[in-house]
């Protein structure tokens, strides 16, 4: 089932898996719905799907990459090591790191992340990003500056 995001005009856009045609669906009835919502879907080929509706503030686009990361605090290189990027989005990205290394971390700290997208050209990606949460061997990171110019990303998170 593929996930849907809803813009700030409670609007969706649904692109068809046979045919590849897209449409613009009004889903104000649903933004505040606290239950997971997934909707069917006809599409004019005569195809119907069912879709899940997104409400993150950012799509996010799952992944399974392995990657470098140099951990920082208050300026001072503390470790660096192997990590796997889980999820990304144009702000940030969901990470575990390889190995017995999580007692270090805390929340507020820098991580420089280095890893290579799985698109046709893996795209190099190379941030600065602060440590939001710490979730088992989870890690959740903002990155530093938001490079709304970063072409490699936003294709990647586009298609």
């Amino acid at each position: 089932m593929d996930k849907v995001f809803i813009y700030k005009d409670h609007k969706a856009i649904i692109i068809c898996p046979k045919c590849d045609k897209s449409k613009t669906v009004d889903v104000s009835e649903h933004v505040h719905t606290q239950e997971a919502v997934k909707l069917k879907h006809p599409c004019g080929c005569g195809y119907v799907y069912n879709v899940l509706l997104e409400r993150r503030n950012r799509y996010r686009k799952i992944l399974d990459v392995p990657g470098r990361y140099t951990h920082f605090i208050t300026g001072r290189q503390l470790s660096e090591g192997s990590m796997t990027v889980k999820e990304i989005t144009r702000a940030g990205l969901g990470l575990k790191v390889d190995g017995d290394e999580m007692e270090k971390f805390n929340r507020g700290d820098t991580l420089f992340v280095e890893f290579h997208l799985d698109d046709e050209s893996r795209s190099l990606i190379r941030k600065e990003a602060t440590i939001k949460m710490i979730r088992g061997p989870y890690i959740g990171a903002e990155f530093s500056s938001v490079d709304l110019y970063d072409r490699a990303l936003g294709i990647y998170m586009f298609k």
